[in-house]
């Protein structure tokens, strides 16, 4: 088991988990890009959606806390599998009993329950990683792990609008209902070191005193929660002015045509897979501290560098194509932060408290998306486009200072560097 585990595309296990996530990924963008494009269809309110949209994340930031307790209680590889079948029987039973015609009501009710699963999914693939791969080849396993998640991001849309056009949302549920059995079946083949549970009846009360002490882990450790709040407000800004401000921006202010508007999603997928590929080249000699200041620095510039091509100097095309050379950028930066955050968490925190600690982290992040969204959208309606990018460099640079300084030897968890996250 430590031989395969030493080198990640050898490794049986960690391919099992890949093509278990692609799989789904895949089956999960074709529902909602289905779902995006029937309720366009049927009420011709795209806000309703986005509303939905919205709401699903309520639920998975409160219940992913809860969820990492679960985590660390039960076999990781046995609730990989039962999430998948659970999730796989719903909608096809949802799929086989509807037929084409679902409500609003029926669309928010999945999407809300698929989002609830997905709270205990997200912190289980993450918390089982340590259990395949070595310490050694966390990097290289994240970073091929987000290479796949982007690909799904890109295939599965297309396939989605294809597979809806064709055939309707019941078979696009249907689809997905296979992809999630089909990913189940894969992670049967997942050989997993088992680690050490203590032996204590499965109680309410314990259930309390395990998710307090996962909060405890984190508020003891001072440093830590100081990065914690780098890292809510850096997500915020940074979600915000890339996921509304550049969008409303390429619309508005540069008048893109429908085609140029799709490829700032391609490119920001792009820049993530590149990232991913070239992190162990970049973060090859220095530590993730040092890492986690210069992507911070590069993504503050990058804002600042949007908010003078908002300013007219050049044609709105030339502008555009500028403007999606920095969305490049930013997504070669965030996702190295992202991915050697997630290593390094994944090396230093116990196994037995991986659960509560990686899904404390997934609610904070989730949770400073829609705040950031929000405050995004009303500074866009006051200001001139080009200043809440002012704003965003600002902050984010203020905030690579402030990490810079603060922790030049590096954030400490049990003696080891700890850096923060960046999408």
């Amino acid at each position: 088991m430590e031989k395969e585990k030493s080198n990640v595309l050898k490794n049986k296990s960690f391919i099992f988990l890949l093509i278990s996530k692609f799989t789904s990924l895949i089956g999960t963008f074709v529902q909602s890009t289905a779902f995006a494009l029937y309720v366009i269809d049927k009420t011709q309110d795209s806000m309703l959606f986005a509303s939905i949209l919205m709401a699903t994340l309520i639920p998975k930031v409160i219940l992913s806390p809860l969820c990492g307790v679960l985590v660390d209680w039960f076999d990781r590889k046995k609730l990989l599998i039962f999430l998948d079948v659970i999730s796989g029987g719903i909608l096809l039973l949802i799929g086989l009993t509807v037929g084409n015609d679902l409500s609003v009501a029926m669309i928010a009710f999945i999407c809300m329950l698929l989002g609830i699963i997905n709270a205990m999914d997200e912190p289980t693939t993450m918390a089982i990683m340590p259990s395949i791969v070595s310490k050694e080849n966390l990097q290289s396993g994240n970073a091929i792990n987000m290479i796949v998640s982007s690909l799904g991001n890109i295939i599965g849309p297309i396939l989605g609008a294809i597979l809806y056009t064709a055939a309707g949302i019941r078979v696009t549920l249907i689809f997905n209902a296979l992809s999630f059995l089909i990913g189940g079946l894969f992670n049967l083949f997942i050989k997993v070191d088992k680690f050490a549970v203590e032996d204590k009846i499965k109680s309410l009360g314990r259930f309390k005193s395990d998710l307090v002490d996962g909060f405890k882990y984190i508020w003891n450790e001072k440093r830590i929660v100081k990065i914690i709040v780098c890292i809510f407000i850096q997500n915020a800004f940074f979600n915000g002015a890339t996921t509304v401000g550049i969008p409303f921006v390429a619309k508005t202010v540069f008048n893109v045509t429908n085609n140029e508007y799709a490829m700032i999603e391609v490119v920001v997928v792009f820049g993530v897979i590149l990232g991913a590929l070239f992190s162990g080249l970049m973060q090859k000699g220095i530590s993730s501290d040092k890492l986690f200041v210069r992507m911070l620095g590069l993504i503050s510039i990058c804002f600042f560098s949007i908010s003078v091509v908002c300013m007219g100097f050049l044609s709105a095309k030339l502008a555009f194509y500028f403007m999606l050379g920095l969305y490049l950028l930013l997504g070669i930066a965030s996702i190295n932060i992202t991915i050697s955050f997630q290593s390094e968490l994944q090396k230093e925190i116990k196994p037995e408290m991986l659960g509560r600690i990686s899904s404390l982290v997934l609610a904070l992040i989730m949770s400073s998306i829609p705040i950031g969204q929000f405050i995004y959208g009303l500074i866009f309606k006051w200001m001139n486009p080009a200043i809440p990018f002012v704003i965003t460099a600002v902050i984010i640079f203020i905030i690579t200072v402030y990490y810079g300084v603060t922790y030049k030897k590096g954030v400490e968890i049990n003696g080891v560097n700890i850096p923060g996250i960046g999408e």
